[in-house]
C-alpha cells in the first residue's frame, strides 16, 4: 500500500497551486471578474433576474468567459471595453456614486449588446461589476443629453 502512494501522480490542484506560486511575480494575470459589490438598488440598475428575463444574462456570461482568457489590460479597446476618466458628472448620469466603492475607483464598462452595458471598476486584473445597466443610463450619450 505504501508503494502505491509513492507512485501516485500529483493532483491537478497541487499542480495548479505550484504553478501559481511560480507565477506570483508575473505582473499580469488573466482577467478575473467579481460580483462581490453588485448594486441593483438604484433606479436604473438591473438585477441578475432582470437580465435573465431580458435574455441578457447568458450573453453577459458568455462575453465575460471570453474576456477571462487573457490579461485584463490587454483587452481595453475603447470600444467594447472602455475605461472612464472617473465616475460621470451628475449631469451625465442617472446613477449615484455607490458608498461601497472607493472614491478613486478606476471605472470602466463592457458593452454587452444593444444599449446593455456592465459597469464596474478595475483593480489590477479584476473587473468588479457594480451595475448591470440594460438601458445605458450610467453615462448618458450626447443623443440623450443634447451636449
Amino acid at each position: 500500500m505504501a508503494d502505491f502512494k509513492k507512485n501516485k501522480p500529483k493532483s491537478l490542484i497541487t499542480k495548479v497551486l505550484q504553478e501559481k506560486k511560480t507565477k506570483a511575480n508575473t505582473p499580469f494575470e488573466n482577467f478575473k471578474v467579481s460580483f462581490q459589490y453588485v448594486d441593483s438598488s438604484q433606479k436604473y440598475a438591473s438585477s441578475f433576474r432582470d437580465w435573465q428575463k431580458a435574455g441578457l444574462l447568458s450573453k453577459m456570461l458568455e462575453l465575460l468567459q471570453g474576456y477571462c482568457c487573457r490579461p485584463l489590460l490587454e483587452q481595453i479597446d475603447g470600444d467594447k471595453f472602455s475605461k472612464y476618466q472617473g465616475f460621470p458628472p451628475s449631469d451625465k448620469t442617472l446613477f449615484a456614486f455607490p458608498a461601497h466603492v472607493p472614491e478613486d475607483a478606476d471605472w470602466a464598462r463592457i458593452h454587452v449588446t444593444g444599449p446593455a452595458v456592465i459597469i464596474g471598476h478595475i483593480v489590477k486584473d479584476t473587473f468588479y461589476v457594480i451595475f448591470l445597466d440594460k438601458t445605458h443610463k450610467f453615462w448618458l450619450t450626447k443623443r440623450v443629453t443634447g451636449n
